[in-house]
């Protein structure tokens, strides 16, 4: 459906007889756009314009703006106005012009097949803007991460092509990551958006692809364990909670925090290994240097638990055995004791992740 402007409407309505509403003007759809079509009777003068102002698009409900593109002779192409657009004119349009609306195009979608219309095989969008327009051929280029976005699109005319010229589509890993969806604790989880980054081309170093895939895993289940653990807390913090609900939690607790730890542990390994393993030659983060210790212990005494719970460390007695089983600070002030050491669940932990995070990101920046 095409309608007119109001404006228009407005410019017509002191002079011209029968009334606006009862003017004779219809937009007679064609295979590339419509047509228009004026029954005078007395409405408008020989010649007379016709202002468009806005266009309903098919499979929309809300009209949008147009303003011109190019007339030639009676092809008149309209293209629909961006949020950069301030003051858009409305379009004057006369009996029997053929109206075309170009398409626009905001962002362009990366797939792994080639099936139009798939959405299986998404990977991510990129915001896209003009560069030039040569005919009915509309060059693009990807919108850069850093750059300023004013809203503008490409528009395409219809029957034409849009063209991205060589290395004028920039995939960027910090946009895929920007995209994603981050959990109830703020922290995005990391596999997606290095399988992603790391599909978008081939020629790929194997070994390094599953390494670091493999480290996102654990970082992110680490973090899934770290939610679940905050939600046990606050169960137990609960008024009035009676003594089987008090055990349940406190032992549900205890166990997420044993798995959190090792998913924990596990991730920070790799990351010391990761120039041994994969020759990234990337600065180990601070905190990782500061809790690498910590975190090993406490690890191999969750992992090992049938051992402490004899007593023993690499089978022999040992005096900070058994206080892996030391919770009262577990629950009183979120830290996880063993021995000397001590990991603090609600701000070193969540520290740790997010140095964790960027480390492999960075590993991954290259490919």
């Amino acid at each position: 459906m095409v309608e007119s402007g109001p404006d228009a409407q407005r410019q017509h309505a002191a002079s011209v007889e029968p009334p606006p509403s009862q003017r004779h003007v219809a937009f007679e759809p064609v295979a590339d756009g419509f047509v228009v079509r004026v029954d005078r009777q007395g409405a408008f003068a020989e010649g007379e314009p016709l202002y468009l102002g806005t266009v309903t698009l098919e499979g929309q409900d809300a009209p949008v703006r147009v303003t011109l593109h190019r007339r030639e002779g009676s092809s008149v192409l309209v293209r629909q106005a961006d949020p950069c657009d301030i003051d858009v004119a409305m379009v004057p349009v006369y009996d029997r012009d053929h109206i075309k609306v170009m398409q626009a195009i905001s962002h362009y979608g990366i797939h792994t097949n080639p099936e139009p219309g798939s959405v299986d095989g998404f990977l991510f969008g990129c915001r896209i803007v003009p560069v030039r327009v040569e005919g009915d051929k509309v060059y693009a280029r990807s919108l850069r991460r850093d750059e300023n976005d004013d809203g503008r699109r490409v528009h395409a005319i219809p029957g034409g092509q849009v063209i991205f010229e060589e290395g004028t589509l920039v995939a960027e890993l910090d946009h895929i990551d920007d995209q994603a969806e981050a959990t109830s604790s703020g922290h995005v989880p990391l596999a997606p958006v290095l399988w992603a980054w790391l599909n978008i081309r081939t020629g790929h170093h194997e070994v390094r692809t599953r390494y670091l895939m493999a480290a996102a895993r654990r970082h992110d289940t680490a973090n899934l364990l770290l939610i679940e653990i905050g939600r046990r807390m606050d169960q137990l913090n609960e008024d009035g909670l009676a003594g089987p609900a008090i055990r349940r939690n406190l032992f549900e607790l205890v166990g997420l925090v044993e798995l959190a730890v090792i998913s924990l542990g596990r991730a920070v390994d790799m990351v010391i290994k990761a120039k041994e393993q994969i020759d990234r030659d990337v600065p180990i983060p601070k905190a990782v240097v500061e809790a690498r210790e910590a975190v090993k212990d406490i690890r191999d005494a969750y992992e090992h638990i049938d051992e402490r719970a004899a007593g023993n460390v690499w089978r022999k007695p040992h005096p900070d055995a058994l206080t892996i089983f030391n919770w009262q600070r577990l629950v009183s002030d979120d830290m996880i004791i063993y021995g000397s050491h001590e990991l603090e669940l609600s701000g070193q932990v969540p520290e740790l992740v997010t140095a964790m995070r960027q480390f492999f990101k960075d590993a991954a920046a290259d490919g």
